[in-house]
């Protein structure tokens, strides 16, 4: 019995572990140039780099501001996606992505 306690916990813990990884997105790795799609909305984006040449292709990144999340960066005519990465040890990272809408 403490066998299969001791497997089901194990078990729960990589589900979990992979949940969690799998709902980070990837704007934090966006370059300018890279295509992205957005899986989640508009109150809470979730984004993914994909191929440019695919219909997933929503926007292209146009810019990428470092240490900031100042959305004014980003030009009219531009979606500006802004986020904060918290870390444990205070190594915040911000950053404002600008989005172009592909056509």
């Amino acid at each position: 019995m403490r066998i299969l306690k001791g497997i089901g916990t194990v078990v729960v813990l990589v589900a979990v572990g992979i949940a969690w990884i799998a709902g980070l997105d990837d704007a934090d790795s966006a370059e300018v140039g890279d295509c992205m799609t957005n899986h989640g909305n508009t109150i809470s984006p979730n984004l993914e780099v994909v191929d440019c040449g695919t219909a997933e292709a929503e926007f292209t990144v146009s810019a990428v501001h470092e240490d900031t999340t100042d959305t004014e960066l980003c030009s009219e005519g531009t979606v500006a996606y802004t986020e904060t990465i918290t870390r444990r040890r205070g190594s915040d990272t911000s950053f404002v992505l600008c989005l172009t809408e592909t056509p």
